[in-house]
């Protein structure tokens, strides 16, 4: 399924909200096909409020770094060390009250790799899985999963390495 049929499937969920299209926010110029048809087509998307694991797909005002997410100025002192991989990761997907956020990764050779950015493990070495090769993947396994789990940490996920590792893609 593409990213668009997979929205449409998505609108017709009751228990999901797909917003309308924002275009007053600017995006990065590098994202992966599949995202900017995303933002081309709504503003984010709730899924499965409700349930134990509902989860946003962030809108484009809050599709920012990771880092700049989770450490803003004032809050924490963050600085972008130089070749660190992490700061090229946007912020995705987030679930605030349990402190789970995703990250999807905007860099050449690892684009549209997404990784588990729980808050206290965000871009640590070895603690940085990547869940999903690439944003159609990532929300169509987000929806499978009708906001019951998270699903790459269930026993049948298959492990597709760690962010630091050598590039998937």
């Amino acid at each position: 399924m593409n990213i668009t049929e997979l929205i449409a499937t998505i609108r017709l969920d009751t228990a999901c909200e797909v917003r309308p299209v924002n275009t007053e926010t600017n995006l990065p110029g590098n994202l992966p096909d599949d995202l900017n048809l995303f933002f081309e087509q709504t503003d984010g998307i709730i899924l499965f409020k409700n349930e134990p694991y509902g989860i946003e797909i962030v809108k484009r005002e809050d599709f920012i770094s990771t880092n700049k997410y989770l450490y803003p100025e004032g809050d924490v002192i963050w600085e972008e060390l130089e070749g660190e991989i992490s700061n090229q990761w946007y912020l995705i997907a987030k679930a605030d009250e349990m402190s789970q956020y995703i990250s999807i990764d905007l860099t050449k050779e690892r684009n549209g790799q997404c990784y588990d950015s729980f808050y206290e493990t965000h871009s640590l070495e070895g603690d940085s899985p990547i869940i999903a090769k690439n944003f159609t993947e990532l929300l169509a396994n987000l929806y499978q999963n009708k906001g019951q789990h998270w699903y790459w940490l269930q026993d049948h996920f298959e492990n597709l390495g760690d962010a630091y590792d050598e590039p998937i893609i």
